[in-house]
């Protein structure tokens, strides 16, 4: 009975590993989407097009979430959230478009960018942007600024 336990475990890690392994050679290989920057550069232009984001992810059967990276008054990552569509609990907007902007720019440092969500970021996602070196963090249909990231606690 043992063996039938453990047997069972490894098949059910295996085809985890699997789809995580198929996941990320997806998302290395896919090409990035251009990214349509706004006309006028400021923060309430910068959030609509983060709603824009929102109305995607309510679009493709996913929670109403969306957000941008931008750095030096050009987004440099997007995204809609894809925790439904991806069944991924970590696939929030705000992850998803850190995610799109440190691919876009080959690095992991994300200093000098502000991030633009569609609502205030929840403990995980403004986690990612403290380690990301994001700067500054603006939410909401008012442009509500957040400040700093930081850490809970």
């Amino acid at each position: 009975m043992a063996d039938l336990d453990s047997s069972k475990r490894r098949s059910m890690l295996l085809a985890a590993l699997a789809v995580l392994t198929a996941n990320q050679r997806s998302a290395q290989g896919a090409v990035a989407e251009t990214i349509t920057q706004p006309e006028t550069r400021d923060d309430m232009s910068f959030v609509a097009v983060a709603f824009a984001m929102q109305r995607r992810a309510l679009d493709s059967g996913d929670q109403g979430y969306g957000a941008i990276v931008v750095r030096n008054g050009v987004i440099v990552g997007q995204a809609p959230s894809r925790v439904v569509v991806r069944q991924d609990p970590t696939a929030h907007a705000e992850m998803e478009a850190i995610r799109d902007a440190a691919r876009r720019l080959g690095s992991r440092d994300l200093g000098g960018c502000t991030l633009y969500s569609s609502s205030p970021a929840c403990p995980m996602c403004e986690a990612a942007a403290y380690w990301s070196g994001i700067e500054r963090m603006v939410y909401g249909k008012a442009a509500r600024d957040g400040g700093s990231p930081g850490l809970c606690g």
